[in-house]
């Protein structure tokens, strides 16, 4: 196992998961407001659009890997090791609650 390779995987998942859940976290802030064909958005408490924020972010950046580990474990590469599909979920699990914050942020200070 190459510790340095798990690491990188880790980071990158990291940074990955923060991009992904702060342009959701922005675009759902910016969505009853931009187009009329989200107006339940507009609705929505702060509250709830963290849930929905962290719920999207889960299924768009969790699903592939989380498939490669368990369902799709034969259509992955032979050089794909497990403890790197590993090192790549935490990674993109813990950049979420981040990208949220990161969203919030920006929403707050240069958007508004």
């Amino acid at each position: 196992m190459d510790s340095l390779s798990s690491a990188n995987r880790f980071i990158g998942g990291f940074f990955f998961g923060t991009l992904v859940a702060a342009v959701i976290m922005v675009l759902l802030c910016n969505a009853g407001e931009l187009s009329p064909l989200f107006p339940f958005v507009a609705k929505l408490h702060a509250l709830e659009q963290i849930v929905l924020t962290a719920l999207l972010s889960i299924v768009i950046v969790d699903a592939k890997p989380l498939a490669f580990k368990t369902v799709w474990r034969e259509r992955r590469s032979a050089f794909v090791l497990d403890e790197d599909l590993s090192a790549t979920l935490s990674g993109r699990t813990f950049g979420i609650p981040a990208g949220i914050l990161v969203g919030i942020l920006f929403q707050h200070y240069v958007l508004n």
